[in-house]
């Protein structure tokens, strides 16, 4: 007899001492409810949703929160702030994502000295840093959103050491329910929410840092 149909006459033995005829089929769902709730944050209480610079402060203490560090920015990105980035984490190889944010931020580290090259699965599973930029920033929890179309692979933000998102700030949003309700079509094949350092607890409820992607992420918004 097939899996399946072990599985039939099973469940038709629990109908039948439940006083149910046999093959009723799955469940039926349950209606909809008459009144769908909005999400809502207090940190957005009062906060113009459609306004990037309204939306500014909300992101970047939320980011913080999460342990990532947030500089903004006017314009580009300093060489200075570069510099200090490359020096406090000692970052000799980096790998850019397609995106034009992150092409050009990955020019200027290498007239710094490091070395730049273009995503590779195995050169970014050994390089220091990931330069990427984000389709999104979520001011409620101080996420960036990495999807595969914009930067060309599903893993270009995991594989590295540390990495390092440049962020327009006209790509801030209030909450997760507006980047789906932008989602473009066809859908990427992958896209990540990151909300600080990748973290874990589960041994012996221990926080260790790094444990499935880098251990750092440092966040330039660029008004």
């Amino acid at each position: 007899m097939s899996e399946h149909g072990d599985r039939a006459a099973f469940l038709d033995r629990i109908r039948s001492r439940q006083g149910r005829p046999p093959g009723g089929g799955p469940h039926p769902p349950p209606p909809a409810p008459d009144v769908v709730p909005e999400l809502a944050y207090r940190t957005l209480d009062g906060v113009d949703h459609d306004d990037p610079f309204a939306l500014l402060p909300v992101f970047v203490a939320a980011a913080r929160a999460a342990e990532a560090t947030v500089d903004v920015v006017d314009d580009e990105v300093p060489a200075e702030l570069l510099l200090r980035f490359v020096g406090d984490h000692d970052v000799r190889t980096a790998v850019t994502s397609r995106e034009p944010e992150a092409v050009a931020l990955g020019g200027a580290l290498a007239a710094a000295g490091v070395s730049v090259a273009p995503y590779d699965r195995e050169v970014a599973a050994a390089a220091d840093l990931a330069i990427t930029s984000a389709t999104h920033g979520i001011a409620a929890t101080g996420s960036v959103v990495v999807d595969s179309a914009s930067a060309g692979s599903r893993a270009v933000s995991l594989l590295a050491k540390l990495h390092l998102c440049v962020l327009p700030m006209t790509r801030l949003v209030a909450s997760h329910a507006d980047v789906l309700r932008g989602q473009q079509r066809p859908m990427p094949s992958g896209r990540v929410l990151i909300t600080g350092p990748s973290r874990t607890g589960d041994i012996e409820q221990r926080l260790t840092l790094g444990a499935h992607g880098p251990v750092a992420l440092h966040i330039v918004v660029v008004r």
